[in-house]
């Protein structure tokens, strides 16, 4: 051999094995950003599913908690049985363990009657502050862990007390507990100090009281713990490296919205990275082995030049003995229309399942017929889209084994062009099937978390904060009147008439203070459905920060309450109501009053007593007396208006506010019509009427007991004179002939 060709020859071979070295490398390094951002992107929508899981759980919990205290403050006292009875059927029909109720004193009592103060708990000095909370986790004598939910209680916008609600943490335990990376994965729940509220089945084994404390540094250019505590300190989410009791682990961290608390996701990078590590140490040895190769061609090459066909010959034999140890497989093909076989290790035949005879005898030695028929197209397809735009060709397809089963290939070549010859691919092929079921399963759990939310009764909407616009997310349900996207958010959308227009500047101010940096916001208002209806809505907006710390965009749910609204309204006329007559009540009839008075508008109240009554029911019987008191109740409310307050404060008396009048004749007008009204005789040998006695407000009384002494002295005077007419207080002919024990008459 001459210089030349042996200069050549060296030449050939540095170049070749410089190669390697350099492609590997790109080859690993393109794999780990792939798989780091691939894992990123894994955790954060696995958080984001398992978030919106627990604080749906939560919110339903608050919920139904706020609409009870909505209840108990309209109606005005805490403990009498109405409460009672309401407390009972929020427990019959909501998973609550206990309930109790506490004054501004923190004096409480549950359901069962137990008493003590919590005028000390954290939970009770915010709720008397207006701000309700979650408190988790305490123990529960029927429960391993529970949370404790409190609300304040307002009553004329003014806070009487706080109701507090115990529940199980079991079923967000649940959703920790969902498997995670094939349960080897765990989630918690800690405050932003690092204490653990709440730990899923597999943390709880190795469980310490403070999670910062379980974090050690993995390298020092990666995130320290005190860079941790201050992202989670501004309320920030993201991905971070640590140690995790002795563990090399991904974790992210996400706020939760209730509590002030966050949710923790801890996967081992064991877990995540062995389908890489395996891949790079086949690459690894694929490089090594290729690079031997190279230099035993190399090698082969110079001899060529020197030795006979046999050499030659032996050289091919322990080139394939080698490449049949690599890992996965090598294979040669040319190109052309079927990929047709000229090479291809011992791997290649593990991998398929057939053997070389087979491969030949029922493929006729085409690779492209051994590709799943679906793929065979886009291979084709695809493989000549990449070689026209260069020379190296990265596709995945899947492949039927001899045993009828599918694995899918990851297949990296390159085409080789000798002058005069048949251009051939040099393919490496590895079975990647694990990885695609993996993928295939997120695919799934991310569409059957799509599915949940399209098939939810609630609304989902992105707020761009800094673009001012909102996008709606729930398919197939859109914020009424605003169709897909909505810009400048709010202003345009409160220029419609969807916002009801009592509603419209706490609307307003929601949106306002997460674009001013609060963490969440909530409000319920009323929007105009599609059929022209105002509904009643909940909304509640978590705002996403940036790493510096401002708010850039809010997710926000829209849940029509419009049924618990109705629920609450009826509950609060059931308690208010007399089941005989549907007036008013003893205590609504008095509550209503003394509003009324507030206002400082003259006022008649007109006490009714029915005359003989005792005779009809005792003669003609309870359900004839009934049905006479029903026909007064509905004769009373044709005599009064709307605004006027009717109720039913004894066996037959019946009390009326005659509201801003201060016309005499009116006065006297009313009560004369409600004595001819209450004129009946029954079975010829029964008769009633009605006594009356009028006070006049302010001039009679100024608070209602006052009024009540005054009407019920008249109406005495009623009585005493004969019955059946009716007394205006200051036209008694002498007040002084009152009965001195009627003047007792206790006044409520």
């Amino acid at each position: 051999m001459t210089l030349k060709p042996k200069l050549a020859a060296a030449c050939v071979l540095l170049v070749s094995l410089s190669f390697l070295p350099l492609s590997f490398t790109a080859f690993v390094s393109k794999m780990n950003r792939d798989l780091q951002s691939s894992v990123s992107r894994n955790m954060i929508e696995n958080a984001a599913q398992s978030a919106a899981a627990i604080t749906a759980k939560m919110d339903e919990s608050s919920s139904v908690l706020r609409t009870l205290a909505t209840y108990l403050g309209e109606h005005g006292n805490l403990y009498d049985k109405a409460a009672a009875d309401a407390t009972q059927a929020v427990l019959n029909s909501h998973p609550f363990l206990q309930i109790s109720v506490a004054d501004l004193h923190g004096d409480s009592i549950t359901n069962d009657g137990l008493k003590r103060n919590i005028a000390a708990s954290e939970s009770f000095q915010q709720a008397v502050k207006g701000k309700a909370t979650i408190t988790g986790s305490e123990s529960f004598p029927n429960a391993k862990k529970a949370f404790l939910y409190s609300v304040p209680i307002y009553s004329k916008q003014k806070i009487i007390g706080v109701l507090n609600g115990t529940a199980s943490a079991d079923p967000i335990a649940e959703q920790l507990d969902n498997p995670l990376y094939e349960g080897k994965g765990t989630r918690l729940l800690i405050r932003h100090d690092g204490t653990v509220v709440l730990y899923s089945k597999k943390a709880a084994d190795s469980a310490v009281q403070n999670f910062y404390s379980s974090l050690k540094c993995v390298e020092p250019d990666k995130m320290s713990v005190e860079a941790l505590k201050e992202q989670i300190g501004r309320n920030s989410s993201g991905t971070a490296e640590f140690n995790v009791d002795g563990l090399d682990s991904f974790i992210y961290y996400q706020p939760l919205g209730a509590g002030n608390w966050y949710l923790i996701t801890i996967v081992p990078s064991n877990v995540i990275l062995p389908q890489s590590n395996y891949m790079i140490r086949i690459s690894a040895l694929l490089a090594f082995s290729t690079a031997f190769a190279f230099i035993l061609l190399g090698f082969y090459a110079v001899l060529l030049l020197r030795k006979k066909n046999n050499a030659i010959e032996k050289s091919i034999r322990e080139l394939s003995v080698l490449t049949s140890n690599i890992p996965g497989c090598v294979q040669r093909c040319k190109y052309d229309g079927n990929l047709t076989i000229i090479y291809c290790s011992d791997g290649f035949y593990y991998l398929t399942g057939y053997s070389r005879e087979e491969v030949t005898r029922l493929f006729n030695q085409q690779f492209l017929k051994m590709i799943y028929p679906r793929d065979r197209e886009a291979v084709k397809h695809s493989i000549d889209e990449q070689l026209h735009a260069g020379s190296v060709i990265d596709i995945q397809y899947r492949i039927q084994k001899k045993d009828g089963t599918l694995v899918w290939i990851l297949e990296r070549g390159q085409l080789m062009v000798e002058s005069g010859k048949e251009p051939e691919l040099y393919s490496l092929l590895i079975d990647i099937t694990e990885q695609r079921v993996i993928m295939q399963e997120l695919e799934i759990s991310n569409e059957r978390y799509q599915i949940v939310m399209d098939q939810s009764d609630s609304m989902i909407f992105d707020y761009d904060i800094l673009n001012k616009t909102v996008l709606n997310s729930t398919g197939g349900r859109q914020i009424s009147g605003g169709g897909y996207a909505i810009k400048n958010f709010p202003e345009s959308f409160l220029n419609t008439d969807v916002v009801h227009p009592d509603d419209a500047e706490a609307f307003r101010q929601m949106f306002e203070s997460v674009k001013n940096g609060e963490p969440s916001a909530e409000s319920e208002c009323r929007m105009k459905s599609e059929n022209g209806d105002y509904l009643w809505y909940n909304i509640k907006i978590t705002t996403i920060f940036s790493k510096e710390g401002k708010a850039i965009r809010a997710i926000g749910r829209i849940s029509d309450i419009t049924c618990q609204k109705e629920a609450t309204q009826k509950l609060l006329f059931k308690a208010q109501r007399d089941g005989l007559t549907e007036l008013l009540n003893k205590i609504a009839t008095q509550n209503l009053i003394e509003q009324a008075l507030n206002d400082n508008e003259p006022c008649a109240l007109y006490m009714i007593d029915v005359d003989h009554f005792k005779e009809v029911n005792d003669n003609l019987g309870h359900m004839f007396g009934d049905a006479v008191l029903a026909d007064i109740g509905s004769k009373l409310k044709k005599l009064f208006r709307t605004t006027d307050i009717l109720g039913r404060i004894g066996g037959d008396e019946f009390m009326v506010l005659l509201k801003n009048v201060d016309d005499h004749a009116l006065i006297v007008e009313k009560a004369m019509a409600i004595t001819q009204c209450l004129q009946q005789t029954f079975n010829t040998c029964y008769s009633i009427s009605g006594s009356v006695g009028v006070a006049l407000f302010p001039k009679d009384g100024k608070s209602y007991a006052e009024l009540y002494q005054k009407a019920d002295m008249a109406l005495y005077e009623a009585k005493r004179s004969g019955r059946n007419r009716f007394v205006l207080f200051h036209d008694r002919a002498d007040s002084s002939e009152t009965c001195p024990e009627h003047g007792k008459k206790n006044i409520p």
